[in-house]
């Protein structure tokens, strides 16, 4: 389900589209091809951390490890529902929603470790042409292969934060390693809608993580992680995915 805030602003983002007067490419078509259109897609971490950050609760700490699994990334179309409203007028018709063996879903599982500057290329999507609003993740635990999977030291959970407790003076007080293996989903919304056809048949997308922005959600606990809390850990890290999109008429 999409809570009624993202509704409305995707609703607010294909009315952009429109008035831009991109009403032909407002539906995607599941029997068209992807008229050769590509939207490359890379994942990478956040780079190194050079000052601590402060957790819940005005804890400094300093990470040491941060990693996260991303199980699969979709590229949403703008929801047809609102689409068919906005576009009742003009008599298009309604397009049919991709199947799971979509061009627009990537299921290479991949480990990005938080602080380092690694790019993977999961693959690319080969989309119909149409509107897209934003993209659909998963985060959870990976299998052994997955791109960027240690040999050595493998994830066991979907997220893993492992720091130091500092005090008042930067001193290392103790340590913590937080692993959860809750799996959990995050949606991204494109800034503007993005436009695939015959005039724009290429984009690029790159996901990311933002380390300060997850440790800073998160609250550290005086004993081992519970249920709650590894949750949270999850949740913290999705709400921590950011997305970059260049949109290039190629």
């Amino acid at each position: 389900m999409i809570s009624s805030a993202r509704f409305a602003r995707r609703s607010a983002l294909v009315a952009v589209a429109l008035v831009l007067g991109l009403v032909s490419f407002a539906l995607p078509s599941c029997t068209d091809d992807s008229a050769g259109i590509q939207v490359p897609v890379a994942y990478r971490g956040g780079g190194t951390l050079a000052d601590p950050v402060e957790t819940q609760g005005d804890v400094s700490v300093r990470l040491l490890r941060a990693h996260v699994a991303v199980h699969s990334l979709t590229l949403e179309a703008c929801p047809a529902s609102t689409l068919a409203r906005l576009t009742a007028a003009l008599s298009m018709p309604v397009a049919r929603a991709h199947s799971a063996s979509s061009p627009t879903y990537l299921g290479v599982p991949v480990v990005l470790d938080a602080l380092g500057d690694e790019v993977f290329s999961p693959g690319t999507f080969r989309p119909t042409p149409g509107t897209y609003c934003g993209v659909h993740g998963m985060l959870a635990v990976p299998d052994g292969d997955a791109l960027g999977a240690s040999t050595s030291n493998p994830l066991t959970g979907a997220v893993e934060l492992h720091g130091e407790r500092l005090d008042a003076e930067g001193q290392v007080v103790s340590s913590f390693t937080l692993t959860s293996t809750m799996s959990v989903s995050f949606d991204i919304d494109f800034d503007e809608p993005l436009v695939l056809g015959p005039e724009s048949l290429y984009a690029e997308v790159t996901l990311s993580v933002d380390p300060s922005a997850w440790a800073a959600a998160v609250t550290l606990p005086d004993g081992a992680l519970d249920a709650a809390g590894a949750s949270a850990l999850s949740r913290a890290a999705a709400d921590a995915m950011r997305l970059e999109l260049l949109r290039t008429p190629r």
